[in-house]
């Protein structure tokens, strides 16, 4: 695994859409786990560099491209303030993302997707947000908005994803496996796999701390953790995320 893991754009959401059956639904959303991974991050020598959630739902079937388009003119009905972007199709797969950047500078998408299913369509819809920094007081000022919209996007239960990224000095020599053991106890986690090489670790934990998980190779996991080095007297990468990371690391 030399090489940097991605998981954007479709492949973000068909990753997404393998998880039916074991997503990690949560009726109750709130921004424990979000709270909890940057106070972690938040250290002298550790600098967040950027934060993302991932809301996740389907929305049903519809049985040719005007019935997409209608879901997705229902979306642009409830984000007047959304620029929004053509619908674009490939091999009988249609996507549409619409965006907005908040006035604390938080930038905001919501995406539809479709997908050939038997006879008809799956849909999907996205919303996602994105900060470039961490301020506990922008994410409070923000933090109303992301559970109305969430409701208002993805409707009752949906599957939400936290990923925090920051970089750490690496003037100290940090060696990855012993920092990896550090984040996993700031957690109370247990590492179920990992996988490591010179420059790079990643490990996928539990933690009983938070109520959502996936099962994967029938075990519950909740946290993966990604660390990466860029050679002596560079920085670290460190990302974060639950249930699953969900951005580039």
């Amino acid at each position: 695994m030399g090489k940097r893991i991605i998981v954007t754009g479709i492949t973000l959401t068909i990753l997404l859409a393998c998880f039916t059956g074991a997503e990690a639904k949560q009726k109750d959303w709130d921004d424990q786990a979000l709270i909890q991974i940057t106070s972690v991050m938040e250290k002298p020598d550790l600098e967040i560099t950027n934060w993302s959630l991932y809301g996740k739902s389907t929305t049903g079937f519809v049985s040719d491209f005007t019935g997409y388009v209608k879901v997705v003119e229902s979306l642009q009905a409830k984000s007047s303030n959304f620029q929004w972007e053509e619908i674009v199709e490939s091999d009988k797969h249609w996507s549409v993302t619409g965006s907005n950047i908040h006035s604390s500078g938080i930038k905001e998408r919501v995406s539809v997707f479709a997908y050939p299913h038997k006879s008809h369509y799956k849909t999907y819809i996205i919303y996602e947000v994105e900060g470039q920094d961490w301020l506990n007081h922008k994410w409070n000022s923000f933090k109303s908005i992301f559970r109305d919209k969430v409701q208002l996007f993805l409707g009752e239960s949906p599957s939400i994803y936290t990923c925090v990224q920051g970089e750490q000095s690496d003037t100290m020599g940090i060696v990855l496996q012993k920092r990896a053991e550090q984040l996993v106890q700031s957690f109370n986690a247990t590492t179920i796999e990992a996988l490591h090489e010179e420059t790079f670790l990643s490990l996928s934990a539990y933690t009983d701390q938070w109520k959502h998980s996936i099962l994967t190779d029938q075990q519950e996991m909740n946290l993966q953790i990604g660390i990466r080095t860029h050679g002596i007297g560079g920085k670290t990468t460190i990302t974060i995320g639950t249930p699953i990371i969900t951005t580039e690391y």
